[in-house]
């Protein structure tokens, strides 16, 4: 079963990023896992207010966000925008 066709894969765009910034993003941040659960491969770990600025794709038809947060210091949070592209590599 897929998540999107079968032949395609997921990309990510933020157009807004701003989640507490701590060394090693042990605190606040939002974890992206290439698959369905948070035991599939991690493509990045991210915090702070910069933009991610690689290329973020799925292999295959889902991916698995998971934000953390806790009760400290707080940001305003993302935008994330998701679309299903053809995998060229099939």
């Amino acid at each position: 079963m897929c998540g999107t066709p079968c032949r395609q894969v997921i990309r990510l765009t933020f157009s807004k990023f701003d989640v507490e910034l701590s060394e090693n993003c042990v605190y606040d941040h939002l974890s992206v896992f290439d698959g369905d659960s948070d035991q599939s491969p991690t493509i990045g770990v991210y915090c702070g207010k910069r933009l991610p600025q690689e290329l973020i794709q799925s292999s295959g038809s889902t991916l698995f966000l998971a934000f953390v947060s806790d009760s400290e210091d707080n940001g305003r949070g993302f935008v994330v925008d998701w679309e299903a592209v053809d995998d060229v590599g099939q």
